[in-house]
């Protein structure tokens, strides 16, 4: 692994600004974006993790949420994830330093395991393989085919949001979801933004995790 090419804060106010009377000063969201390397270049240029970053930190800004993203570049055991198995295996590419956060890979490509043939843009992933070592670890995967608010989406998931079966907001269900191909009622459009809820419950996560930190 690659170690620290730069640091980008998003959504932040300048260090000299203080929040205003009676509002809570925004909460960062630590992040370890590790971009996989498939043979001479990264999957995915600097360019677009800025543009991803950006595309995140405006959804969650409005809920004075800030992104703090450390980046590295890895080299995974593959670069097209096709099973469990190929997604477990990031585990030990987890990044477990004090501050890292919440880890997060980019990937050239990764398959739903239940759709066939649909490749996945992002997912939240519990690491449940044999190793005890790495058993606990969680993660978010983007692909290279990922558009800017999924970011954000996975992010959500990490810190317990759940799809919203009504849709309209960052949780609408993806593509892949079994509520497109039952019967009954279908979310409304995806848009990028949140919900007073979900904003409410995402700053909950966030400080449940600054208490449970080593």
């Amino acid at each position: 692994m690659r170690l620290l090419i730069v640091i980008v804060a998003l959504g932040a106010a300048p260090a000299s600004a203080r929040p205003a009377r009676g509002r809570p000063a925004p909460l960062a969201i630590a992040l370890t974006i590790q971009v996989a390397r498939c043979g001479p270049r990264p999957v995915r240029p600097a360019a677009w993790l800025d543009e991803h970053l950006a595309g995140a930190g405006k959804v969650l800004a409005p809920h004075r949420l800030r992104l703090v993203a450390k980046r590295a570049s890895f080299s995974p055991e593959r670069c097209k994830l096709a099973t469990r198995a190929d997604r477990h295996a990031l585990a030990a590419h987890v990044d477990t330093s004090a501050g890292a956060g919440i880890n997060v890979f980019v990937v050239e490509e990764m398959l739903d395991l239940d759709l066939a043939g649909y490749r996945l843009m992002g997912v939240h992933w519990r690491y449940r393989g044999a190793d005890a070592r790495l058993q606990g670890r969680r993660y978010v995967i983007l692909t290279a085919r990922a558009k800017p608010p999924v970011l954000a989406h996975e992010l959500a998931h990490y810190l317990g949001l759940p799809h919203d079966p009504a849709g309209g907001n960052l949780m609408t269900p993806g593509p892949s979801a079994p509520i497109w191909r039952a019967e009954g009622a279908k979310p409304a459009p995806f848009a990028p933004i949140l919900t007073d809820a979900q904003a409410a419950r995402l700053r909950r996560a966030l400080r449940a995790l600054a208490r449970s930190a080593p």
